[in-house]
């Protein structure tokens, strides 16, 4: 289903930090303006048949560097001089060999790293949030069997894989695009996706949607067995044809 605009928020606000209109919908904040802590994004689809999608992911962002301290334990009693040694994570920081001998270097080391680890991640988090209503890629193994669960491949009726094409060009091709890559991090690829591979998968996420796709029950069963049979074996996928009957079943 095209889309008419995203809308991005970030925690209460009103007003969308971000929208969207066009491909690709690629969300970039800098979370060193937020304090660190707890957030919430919310992403608002709109599609163009008046339907809309609310996704709400939280996030944690820790762009302060953490510090650790070294020559003194909590509790630990003291006298003379106090000789700490303080190890900041920031990631503009690079630890010398020098810097950590021993045991306790590799200890120091790790949480040094392991803050700058979270440093970037709380920064990278807005990039990433929407990769949720993507799909893991298919493994080589289920490219390579076809069909369903590695089952043989159904006839394919050329016809209405031909029709099909004009089904996803009118339908579909604004999210997952012409070459069935999808928009990384946004759209899921389909080109050699398992779930596509999945007849029933595909038969049932058609009809009825899942995430942040809409259903196509509106679409004839022709219409709909045309454009499955197109996605099921265009671009690198072989694994099969649909029938207009196998659609009316699972209605």
């Amino acid at each position: 289903m095209p889309i008419e605009r995203i809308e991005v928020y970030l925690d209460n606000g009103t007003e969308p930090v971000q929208v969207l209109t066009q491909p690709p919908f690629k969300v970039s904040y800098d979370t060193r303006s937020l304090s660190d802590g707890e957030h919430l994004l919310r992403v608002v689809t709109y599609y163009t048949n008046g339907a809309k999608d609310i996704k709400e992911v939280p996030f944690k962002v820790a762009n302060t560097p953490g510090v650790l301290l070294e020559g003194l334990e909590e509790g630990k009693e003291v006298s003379g001089v106090l000789d700490v040694t303080l190890r900041v994570a920031d990631p503009e920081i690079r630890p010398t060999r020098e810097r950590f001998p021993g045991l306790g270097a590799a200890i120091a080391t790790a949480a040094v790293l392991g803050g700058v680890w979270l440093f970037f991640a709380a920064t990278g988090v807005t990039n990433q949030v929407l990769e949720e209503v993507a799909k893991p890629p298919a493994t080589k193994e289920a490219s390579a069997h076809g069909g369903d669960h590695g089952g043989p491949v159904a006839a394919v009726d050329q016809a209405l894989k031909a029709k099909g094409e004009q089904v996803y060009n009118a339908n579909c091709v604004a999210c997952h695009q012409a070459n069935g890559k999808g928009l990384a991090g946004v759209f899921p690829a389909l080109d050699g996706s398992k779930n596509v591979a999945d007849k029933a998968y595909t038969i049932n996420i058609l009809l009825r949607g899942k995430g942040g796709m809409p259903g196509f029950a509106q679409l004839s069963n022709e219409e709909l067995a045309a454009v499955a049979t197109y996605i099921k074996n265009s671009w690198s996928n072989n694994f099969g044809g649909v029938t207009p009957e196998e659609f009316q079943a699972a209605r």
